[in-house]
């Protein structure tokens, strides 16, 4: 499911794996272990058109200066499956 991203918009995108600069947007949130809850550190957050993001030690991701439209995505972890939006 992509997801579409206006001017000046912010929009969080919080993930569960299992096993800001105007006219642009940013996407940010968390990156969580699906069934712990528990944040997942080095999840690399990206979108199409080469934007990307690595969590920090508290699963956090943002990423800043996207250029409005519409884009797809994958969070990628070490022992995680790919999560595909």
């Amino acid at each position: 499911m992509p997801i579409t991203l206006s001017a000046g918009e912010e929009r969080q995108l919080n993930v569960l794996l299992t096993g800001t600069v105007i006219p642009n947007a940013s996407l940010f949130g968390y990156v969580t272990d699906g069934e712990t809850g528990s944040p997942i550190v080095g999840a690399l957050v990206q979108l199409s058109g080469g934007y990307a993001a690595t969590t920090n030690s508290q699963g956090y991701y943002q990423i800043l200066n996207i250029v409005p439209g519409t884009y797809s995505g994958q969070v990628t972890a070490a022992g995680y499956e790919p999560y595909t939006f």
